[in-house]
């Protein structure tokens, strides 16, 4: 555990100091676009490479899932599930709001995750059945029971407009039972800032596993409940996500199950 750490801390470090000399000094020839809405930069690949090439020289034997490269399809009870820059959008914006994701994966069980968040300084992390930790002070979810005193977090689904009309609904009853909303443009953040008790809950309808996996995994070692819209859980696939503390689960996966089933 302390050389998965130690290795996981260096990777994001070097990739994050790429991450932060390139903040408002990407230039327009270093973007293109994936699909609609859909952005990837010089810097991501940057990022990837430096967390591929870490794991590598150090993991030789492990299969890779990464967002820029896809799978290595590398035979292997281990699999690494890596975003080199979740929130590209905000970081093209110049909006700082963004994070580093990996997640290690054995037979299918994530065993370690980390998120970076290359600004702040921010880093969190977790081993399985060890806890959850933010710059290696323990966190844990909210103890909030009420919706009408909680602070949720959502995102946009602009990769997925056919699920435009269900979101809008389950938006306006979650805005009208809930304190407040918010959508800042980074699923990891907002999952780690669930796990951490900062967000109260989190849901969005259309996620790739790069975008959840060390979060859904941090959520739950800081005792809170993970799952996609029907109450399944969650797997290496696009999924919808929930998470949330134990007691605001089942209202939130009630409330969302009347429009996606």
């Amino acid at each position: 555990m302390d050389q998965l750490l130690k290795i996981g801390l260096q990777a994001a470090g070097e990739a994050g100091e790429v991450i932060c000399r390139n903040f408002h000094n990407i230039a327009g020839s270093d973007i293109q676009a994936k699909g609609k809405n859909d952005f990837v930069t010089r810097v991501d690949r940057e990022s990837e490479a430096i967390i591929k090439n870490a794991i590598a020289r150090n993991f030789p034997g492990h299969r890779i899932l990464a967002e820029e490269t896809g799978d290595s399809a590398q035979a292997s009870e281990f699999l690494w599930v890596i975003d080199p820059l979740d929130g590209t959008t905000n970081f093209i914006q110049g909006i700082p709001h963004f994070a580093i994701s990996m997640a290690l994966l054995r037979d299918s069980k994530v065993m370690f995750g980390l998120i970076y968040d290359p600004l702040s300084k921010e880093c969190f992390h977790a081993f399985s059945n060890q806890g959850a930790f933010l710059n290696n002070a323990r966190i844990t979810v909210s103890l909030t029971g009420k919706m009408s005193s909680a602070v949720g977090a959502t995102g946009f689904p602009f990769k997925s407009p056919q699920f435009l009309e269900q979101y809008a609904n389950v938006f306006k009853i979650m805005m009208a039972q809930c304190q407040d909303m918010r959508r800042c443009g980074s699923a990891a953040l907002d999952l780690a800032y669930t796990a951490c008790g900062r967000y109260d809950f989190f849901w969005e309808s259309h996620l790739l596993p790069w975008d959840f996996m060390a979060g859904k995994f941090i959520v739950e070692e800081a005792g809170g409940k993970t799952s996609d819209f029907q109450a399944r859980e969650l797997a290496v696939q696009t999924s919808s996500v929930i998470a949330a503390n134990t007691a605001l689960y089942p209202k939130i996966l009630q409330v969302i199950g009347t429009f996606f089933n």
